[in-house]
This record gives structure tokens, sequence and C-alpha cells, in this order.
């Protein structure tokens, strides 16, 4: 036999590296890899935009009318992502919560994790082979670019994969009885076991890699039953949820556009052989030829049998998306579970090749090179699923960096989009958009297609403009689109020029507000003891067209309170008669903030009128009390305007 399979032989299935690891040089090599995956995750972590799949991530947590509660999360979870399970969203709700809500430092969670994902994979490896073959599979996994993509994301892929480290991990020590403390090792592996199932549902992957290994390879171990109860305890804690996940997946397999995409299982291999190669089909072959020398002049047996974890994975989910069909080439990361064991295994054949750190330094760098190509090509987006479109987005975390501080609460943002996709409505009634404009600048806003033109740009402009009368108009001077013209046409003839709020090479921002009103016009507000405020009052008397235009914005606190209470607008006489011309509606009726309209006068006689607004409930037409902010005093119906009508 060759010399990893001697080495083996000593320790029992797998060799205890602590001795080597004494012996070795420093751990300087390894502390040098941490340092670079932590670069690589946090490159960009506040310029790339947010993408759907985080903002599902950041809705299920309260990151727009929370913060949650743990029980909320849970519920969160369960009624709008029944496909996946919460102890991600628990974690990151916690964690927003000690950090805050921006993007980089949501994004620091996942990037920790993978920090101690890469650390326990060499800590895997070592115990298992040597610490050479650790810090091959370590740089292998944490420059691998499908693997950067995951730790980037605000998401529960790199928790997962630290939990599967460990897991396995554990599963060696116990097997081997290789810990000082067996008792803390098991109840550590059955809870690995608890977190694997509670932070995702490839954790059935994992364990049908394991599982059959075990059952295979591992009878000899009289830890046998030992790991079957561990497993056993971390499936039973996890029962109460299963029929929402179950019921979850079942939903999700359901859905025609998932079913339609699916792709056969030649495509799967192919694109999982691209990814697993860092995108180049030389390096695939590279690390193919080092395994294959291994296997054939080394012969190590039992590196063998480790290599039925990965088949064993692939094969099982090659099998459930035949049988079910929900693997699209843009949801490659339904093989992710597998980085680890193959890196593990390619790490210990570099480890056991001849010259081994000349050879592993040319493969390292074919490696680096190649996965840094496949990083920055499209090529690679075309397998993250809607994380694509973000490359259509306007620049929104350098929006939000040039305007905080420089905003009113009732501005509106008024930008373009290579992709309206920014403004598409999720589950939770939110989109990108909404996370940039409304939770890190704490206004509104939405932005019109570029490629819009005709009819279609009207629509769009009529869609996100609307009754806003305080404009934010945001563009790009160096890349202005064909639409650019025409939207500007459109708002300057509704609006007023204010002054400029940012001006930048690459952006521009400038302030408009409603023709009828004023630059610095102060708002007038009014707060009622329900909950709700009318934010700002306008109205203005147009004598010649026998018209009162109006406009008021309203807040909610609850989204009860849209269908308990009306709105009424009323002209009254001096001597508080009211008379027949007014309007009601209901809050509902328009949940965004503004409301505009248009009073006819042509019935009032001549004489003095105030126009009114009024909340009441519609049930009892109960008048809502409230206190005037603008001009004080507290009453139960407010006036906007006063005005004559001549004879």
């Amino acid at each position: 036999m060759g010399d990893l399979d001697l080495k083996l032989k000593r320790g029992g299935i797998f060799a205890d590296s602590h001795e080597n690891i004494r012996k070795g040089a420093s751990s300087l090599p390894m502390a040098f890899v941490l340092l670079c995956v932590f670069a690589f995750g946090a490159n960009g972590l506040n310029t790339d935009s947010i993408w759907t799949d985080e903002l599902y991530a950041i809705t299920n947590m309260g990151g727009f009318d929370g913060p949650y509660s743990p029980a909320e999360v849970v519920n969160s979870v369960a009624e709008n992502f029944p496909d996946h399970v919460p102890l991600f969203f628990l974690l990151g709700a916690g964690w927003a919560n000690f950090v805050g809500w921006t993007q980089f430092a949501l994004r620091l969670l996942p990037v920790f994790a993978g920090v101690l994902m890469i650390a326990w994979t060499y800590r895997l490896t070592s115990d298992m082979f040597d610490r050479f073959a650790g810090l091959a599979a370590a740089s292998l996994l944490g420059t691998s670019a499908y693997m950067v993509l995951y730790i980037h994301d605000f998401r529960m892929y790199s928790l997962f994969l630290m939990f599967s480290a460990m897991h396995m991990w554990l599963y060696w020590r116990v097997l081997e009885r290789k810990s000082k403390n067996e008792r803390l090792t098991l109840v550590a592996f059955a809870l690995s076991t608890v977190a694997l199932f509670y932070t995702h549902f490839f954790a059935g992957i994992l364990f049908a890699g394991l599982g059959v290994f075990h059952l295979l390879f591992g009878l000899r171990s009289r830890r046998w039953w030992q790991i079957l109860l561990g497993w056993a305890i971390g499936a039973l804690l996890f029962l109460p949820y299963l029929p929402v996940l179950l019921d979850g997946i079942q939903r999700a397999s359901e859905k025609a556009d998932v079913t339609t995409r699916a792709a056969s299982a030649p495509e799967l291999l192919r694109t999982l052989s691209l990814l697993l190669s860092n995108g180049n089909w030389l390096t695939g072959a590279m690390l193919v030829g080092v395994l294959a020398f291994v296997v054939a002049r080394r012969r190590p047996l039992r590196l063998i049998k480790i290599l039925t974890i990965p088949f064993t994975m692939v094969t099982f989910i090659i099998v459930a998306n035949e049988l079910i069909g929900i693997i699209p080439l843009t949801r490659m990361r339904y093989f992710i579970v597998i980085w680890i064991p193959v890196v593990l295994i390619l790490g210990a054949c570099l480890g056991n090749m001849p010259r081994r750190r000349l050879v592993s330094g040319i493969v390292l760098i074919v490696w680096l090179v190649s996965g840094y190509q496949y990083y920055r090509s499209e090529e690679i987006m075309n397998h993250v699923g809607s994380m694509v479109f973000t490359r259509l987005y306007p620049p929104l975390p350098e929006y939000v960096w040039h305007l905080k501080g420089k905003l009113r609460s009732e501005d509106y943002l008024l930008g373009f989009s290579k992709s309206s996709h920014v403004n598409k409505v999720l589950t939770l009634g939110k989109s990108v958009a909404d996370y940039y404009t409304q939770e890190q600048l704490g206004i509104d806003g939405a932005f019109i297609r570029r490629g819009a033109y005709g009819e279609w740009l009207e629509g769009e402009i009529r869609q996100w403009m609307g009754n806003q009368p305080y404009l934010l108009f945001a563009f790009d001077p160096q890349d202005l689109p064909n639409s650019y013209q025409r939207v500007r046409e459109v708002i300057e003839s509704n609006y007023l020029q204010c002054d400029v709020v940012v001006e930048q090479p690459q952006l521009f921002v400038q302030r408009y507000v409603n023709s009828r009103l004023a630059c610095d016009r102060e708002y007038r507000p009014i707060a009622y003891e329900n909950g709700v405020t009318l934010v700002d009052r306008f109205a203005q008397y147009a004598p010649e067209e026998r018209k009162v235009y109006v406009l008021t914005g309203w807040e909610v606190e609850s989204e009860e309170a849209l269908y308990q209470y009306n709105l009424s607008l009323q002209f009254i006489t001096p001597d508080w008669q009211r008379l027949g011309a007014q309007i009601d509606r209901h809050l509902y009726d328009n949940i965004l903030t503004w409301f505009s309209a248009e009073l006819s006068t042509e019935d009032l006689p001549p004489g003095d009128y105030r126009l009114m607004v009024i909340l009441y409930d519609r049930e009892s037409g109960k008048k809502v009390g409230g206190v005037d902010q603008a001009g004080g005093g507290r009453d139960n119906i407010f006036p906007i305007v006063s005005f004559t009508v001549e004879t």
C-alpha cells in the first residue's frame, strides 16, 4: 500500500495528526488563508446591491417593520418562506438588532461564518490526514469562485457549510474515539445535527452521504450506535417543524416556473464539473489528474471509501431532481453542500503527490487565476438565480452614501434602472428599491426602466411618479438613458426646480416640488390620537377654473387603521355651516402617502369659505381628535385653506 494507507493504518480508519501539527511549521500559512478568505468575502459588501433572496431574508427578520421577536421570526418564515427553516433567520435577526440593518453590517455575519467554515475544514482535513492536506483543502475551498459568492451573500449557506464542516469533524472524532471528553463530543455531535436540520434542508443530502459511508465502513467502530443515536436525536428535535418544511417543498416543486426550467442530469453534471473546476476545464483536468495519480499509484483504499460521500450526495440530488424536477441551472446552489467533502479529498490528494509543495503550488496558482476570471465573468451569474439582476440595478449603495443626511422625510426618489426587477414587489410587499429608499434612507422611491419608450415609458412615469409632491430626480450624467429627456419634460411640466442635492461625476440628484408648492415650504402636520398622521396639507383656490386643488399626505402605523377610518374634505362657511361640496375617501383606497383631489366651487355662492379636513371612524362616524403641529391647538376638524368666491 502507499504512504497514505500506512499513515491511516497506524491510527485506525483515519490518522490522528496532532503529532504532525506539533512538529509542523508555524500556523502563519493558515492565518494567511483565513485573512484572504475574509478579504474575498468582505470585498464589495457595501457596494454590491442587495438582491431578492437577501431581501426575503431581511423581510422575514423584521427589517422593515421589526425588529421581530424570535417567535415572530419563526412564524414569518413558516408563513412566507415555508421551504426554508428558521435558524439563520433567528441568528440574523439577533445580529441585525445588535449591528443594524445596513447591507454591510448584515453581510458580515455570513462572512464570519465563512471564515469559520474554512477553519473547520482545515481542522477536519488535518485530523483525517495531515496539516499540509488541511491547508490545501482550506485554500481550495476559500478561493472557489462559487463559494466566495455565498460567503458574501446574506443567506444561510456559509452558516450551513460551517455547521457541515463542524459536524463531519465531530463525526470522525466520535468514530475514531479521538476526543478526551467523549461525552461532551457526543453532545456536540447531536447539537450539530439539530443545527444542520434547522439551517437548511440540504442537511438531508449531507446525512445521506455520511449515512451510506457509516453503514458501509463504520461498523467496526464501537461508536457506531452512538452516532446513529446522535442523528436520531437531531431528527426527533426537528420533527415539530418537519410538516411546515415538507409543505413548503411541495408547494415550491409545483411552481410552473421551476418545473419547466428543471435541468437534465447531464446538464447538471456538466455544470457542476465546471463549478468544481473554478470555471476552467483545464483546472478541472489537473485536479482529476491529481486524484487519478494518487488513487492509481498510492492505492489509498480508505480515500476511495471517502469518495462514497460526495458520490452518494450527488446521486441523491440527481435522483431527487429526476423525480421532482426542481433544479434549473440557475440554482446550482443545491450542490454546494458537496464542496467540503470534495476539497477534503483534493487536499488529501495534493498532500500525497511527489514533490507536493511544488505540485500544490502550481495547482493553486492555476486554481486562483481560473477563479478570479470566473468570478468576474458573466457566465457564473447564470447559476446564481436572480442575483444576476443586480448588475442591471443602479448603484443603490452609492445613492444611500451620498443622500444620507440630505433628505426631507417626504422626499420621493425617482431614478433609472436597466431592469425593472429592482421595483419587483416580493412576498412581503417590499422590493429591493424599498430596502434602499425606505429602510436605508427613510423615504420612498422607484426606478424607471431605461429601455422603456412610447406608451411603456409614459405608463412607467405615471406608475412611479404618481402624485408625489416632493421629488428627487437622480441620474448618471455620464450615462443618460434615451428616455431621460422625456422624463425630464414630464417632471418640469408639473414641478418646480429646486436645489441640487448631490453633484458627483456619476450621480446627480436634484429636488423638485409640485408646481403649486414652494421649494422652501414648511410642512403642516396633524398628529391624530389614533396613531394616524397627516404629514402635510395644502390647498390652492383657482378662481378662473372654479376649483380648489387639494394635496394631503398620510402615514398610518397599522394596516388595520387603513380599513377603519375615512378622510373627509369639506367646505365650511365662517359661521361653521357645512355646504354640500365635499369628498370622502377610505384611507385604504391609496396606501401610498399622497392623495390629490379637486373640489368644484361652481355651486358656492359668493362669500368666504374654509376647506376643512376630518378623520372619522367608518362605522360610528365619530370624528378623531388630533393636534395641529403647525399652528397648535387640539380639535377634530382642521383647516387647510381659506378663500373667497367673488361675485
